[in-house]
């Protein structure tokens, strides 16, 4: 066991280069296991389990926003304290039952049949674990060491994903399955977070009501802009489930693979940056925050022209040999759905730099016009123009989004004041 501790915890040698390794590890790990997961299912069990359990995924992952309550970036950056950890673990609590909730309720509202409906649920259970142990790293990460949560992360996720593999592939059975994954994931969340919270002295177990409400209501805008950036990456494909078949889900949902595969590489750039940037906004060194955010946005753009030349000469046929499937008619649309992923990307970062800036209210605006664009025209469209629609009406609906937000943080940077030893 003291091996294993000191692995994780105990090497405090190079961290930054540490935690820029194990964040990318963890991050890769975490935006392909969807994909790896209905690729076994697909390979193993046929286009119609992979549809199942694709819209079972997508639906927790979600609901997982409203889990988390977007808290992450708010807590990294409260450089001052302002809340305790008791406070964080508290409001996380209460977070994660509101999400139980409401991801049981929509499964009954859409009359989900029993085995799709217990498929969620135990989907809903692994990511009751990701949010709760979201805070403790989030706890981590502000101590700067993002090193030791992203081991955590990427052990965790390896084996659940590792242990539903090799049970769908045994029993042919999703229920089987995804019960193996949540008490995989449970059991080593519980371990290895144990194994080391003892290293954080702020990190406790003891719930505290002080700060609560008020931290809940300072993050609302966050959580509700996290639900609804979820709904509108997912959006696509509930339009899909209600329109479409289960195979026709299936192939979307795997030319959609880019958009997390940008989002995951972006994630790897600027989540270790977010300490710092909180640094640089709180002591007013307007110079070097915005070159820090200028700077991180040209590398996203730079990825993203990168992987949609790679996705238009020979993505398309690595996915299709991938799944088994011929793709080589959507090959326009798949390079228009990795510029999406850059757009979606940007987003992503832009309500991180929002957070930081303590600008949150703004982010709920954004994703609410965003979501009234989609609403207006998605079913509309999907039903007509089927996958190509799908698509499109996304990417519109993440330009609008990412245009405001740009609006706001101009603005907020205009009325800054400048530091003179920036």
């Amino acid at each position: 066991m003291e091996v294993i501790r000191k692995w994780f915890i105990k090497d405090d040698k190079n961290i930054l280069r540490k935690s820029a390794l194990w964040n990318l590890i963890s991050s890769v790990e975490y935006s392909l296991q969807s994909a790896v997961l209905m690729l076994i299912v697909a390979r193993a069990g046929g286009l119609y389990d992979a549809g199942v359990f694709t819209i079972a995924y997508t639906l927790t992952q979600m609901m997982a926003t409203i889990g988390s309550y977007g808290m992450r970036s708010f807590q990294v950056s409260d450089i001052k304290n302002e809340y305790s950890f008791g406070s964080y673990l508290s409001s996380r609590v209460l977070s994660i039952l509101a999400m139980i909730v409401i991801c049981m309720s929509y499964g009954f509202y859409q009359g989900y049949d029993g085995q799709k409906l217990f498929i969620i649920a135990m989907l809903c259970g692994y990511r009751i674990v990701d949010d709760l142990e979201d805070v403790f790293h989030g706890e981590m990460q502000k101590a700067m060491r993002l090193d030791t949560a992203s081991k955590i992360l990427a052990v965790r996720i390896l084996a659940a994903t590792a242990a539903f593999g090799i049970s769908y592939v045994i029993t042919k059975n999703l229920v089987i399955s995804s019960v193996v994954f949540t008490l995989t994931a449970a059991a080593l969340a519980l371990y290895l977070n144990l194994l080391v919270t003892g290293f954080f002295k702020n990190i406790t177990f003891k719930l505290e009501k002080t700060g609560v409400i008020k931290l809940l209501w300072v993050c609302l805008p966050i959580c509700l802009g996290g639900f609804l950036y979820n709904y509108l990456v997912n959006a696509p494909k509930y339009a899909i489930d209600r329109n479409l078949s289960e195979e026709t889900q299936t192939i979307f949902s795997i030319l959609f693979m880019p958009v997390f595969v940008i989002n995951m590489l972006s994630s790897f750039i600027f989540k270790p940056m977010i300490v710092n940037m909180g640094i640089l906004w709180n002591e007013g060194k307007k110079k070097g925050f915005i070159v820090s955010v200028a700077k991180q946005m040209l590398i996203i753009i730079a990825l993203t022209l990168i992987c949609m030349l790679g996705g238009w000469l020979i993505g398309i046929q690595v996915l299709g040999f991938m799944y088994g499937v011929n793709l080589e008619a959507y090959r326009l649309l798949f390079t228009l759905l990795i510029a999406f992923g850059g757009v979606a990307a940007l987003v992503s970062f832009l309500v991180v730099v929002l957070t930081i800036i303590r600008k949150q209210n703004y982010i709920m605006l954004a994703y609410g016009i965003g979501v009234a664009t989609d609403w207006l025209f998605i079913d509309k469209i999907v039903t007509r123009y089927e996958i190509w629609g799908a698509g499109v009406i996304y990417g519109a609906a993440m330009s609008v989004i990412g245009a405001v937000m740009m609006i706001v943080l101009f603005a907020s940077l205009h009325r800054r004041k400048v530091v003179k030893n920036d």
